[in-house]
């Protein structure tokens, strides 16, 4: 029975001390958020409210431009425009983020953040989805809230 709780404790302390290690690899290769992404969504969203397709092409991911087709880009943009010129950019609320490690491409971290807008036309909020990959930031997903894109 003592050999059985030893072996029993070491497999526990063994599995603990796997995933405490994973924990800080992980960590070890994820960006700071306050320093990483505020900065890029204060340059990004003036640049999104242009709504231009050139501008979100420079600014969003492959997957990002490839989840929909130009034609339904268009459409969107067409609808976003209702909400007007920018007047100002809020502080960034950060929702969600996480950091993912892969053997293949290294550390990838992902944040979603929440920015309340002024346009001409009343306030508004953007969420984006933000990924940091190799040094560089890009847009994963664009979604503006608005009572004035319901009408």
């Amino acid at each position: 029975m003592k050999k059985f709780l030893k072996y029993l404790g070491f497999g526990i302390l063994s599995v603990v001390a796997f995933f405490i290690g994973i924990a800080v690899i992980a960590s070890i290769g994820s960006v700071d958020n306050e320093e990483t992404f505020p900065p890029y969504i204060a340059e990004s969203v003036p640049k999104l409210a242009t709504w231009d397709i050139e501008q979100y092409k420079l600014l969003m991911s492959k997957q990002g431009m490839e989840s929909v087709t130009p034609e339904q880009w268009q459409l969107y943009l067409d609808m976003f425009r209702k909400l007007g010129q920018l007047q100002s950019v809020g502080k960034p609320e950060l929702q969600n983020w996480r950091t993912t490690l892969t053997l293949g491409s290294g550390n990838t971290s992902y944040a979603v953040y929440l920015v309340p807008l002024t346009f001409d036309t009343g306030e508004a909020h953007v969420q984006l989805g933000l990924q940091h990959k190799d040094g560089k930031v890009e847009i994963n997903s664009v979604r503006f809230l608005s009572d004035v894109l319901l009408k």
